[in-house]
């Protein structure tokens, strides 16, 4: 409840024991029948961290905050291993790896590189490039890590918001104590109590 996404880090070093615990953190996430398609790379070298950086600088708006971070993990995942689940399994292994870093002091934000259309000059394929990453794996997220320099208090939407029971129209109105539909205006974060439907 208390993790958040932290864009600046000081240039307090991070351990490498504690790199090595956010890493075990990564492989023991769950995937689908236990395949575990991924491999990391804890990018410490700081001529490595500058041009992923620049990469990530050149293609992204929400690059701010990789630039100070002292350790950058990459997630990688063999789709030939689940070619259904490689996705979630990266997914879940990165939200694993973030979650460690904050129970060590550590902070990070995810940084969303998977290319669904696997284009020939995309950042995935560029960091891939980089980094030497094999051709059959694919780079699902960065993960930035370093001392944090700041504390925020983003809130959450309440449960009641977003928790259904049993089918999505079946959600209580926590005002009113009547079951009705969400109906949701995702571009302006608007919400609006619709009246029960009656089955025809």
């Amino acid at each position: 409840m208390n993790r958040r996404s932290i864009f600046r880090y000081t240039s307090d070093p991070v351990s490498e024991e504690k790199v090595t615990s956010i890493l075990e953190a990564g492989r023991w996430a769950p995937s689908y029948a236990n395949t575990q398609p991924w491999d990391f790379i804890a990018v410490r070298d700081s001529k490595l961290r500058e041009d992923l950086c620049e990469l990530v600088r050149e293609t992204m708006a929400a690059h701010a905050g990789i630039e100070g971070a002292q350790v950058i993990i990459v997630t990688c995942v063999n789709p030939k291993k689940d070619e259904y689940h490689f996705i979630e399994d990266g997914a879940v292994a990165t939200q694993n790896m973030a979650l460690a870093a904050h129970s060590l002091g550590l902070s990070s934000y995810w940084v969303g590189i998977f290319d669904l259309a696997d284009g020939m000059n995309s950042l995935e394929k560029r960091i891939k490039r980089l980094l030497n990453v094999p051709a059959e794996l694919r780079v699902i997220a960065l993960l930035p890590l370093g001392v944090p320099a700041y504390s925020t208090e983003k809130q959450r939407k309440k449960l009641e918001e977003i928790c259904h029971y049993d089918e999505y129209s079946r959600q209580r109105n926590s005002a009113t104590g009547e079951k009705g539909e969400i109906s949701e205006a995702p571009r302006h974060g608007l919400r609006a109590q619709l009246p029960p439907v009656t089955p025809t």
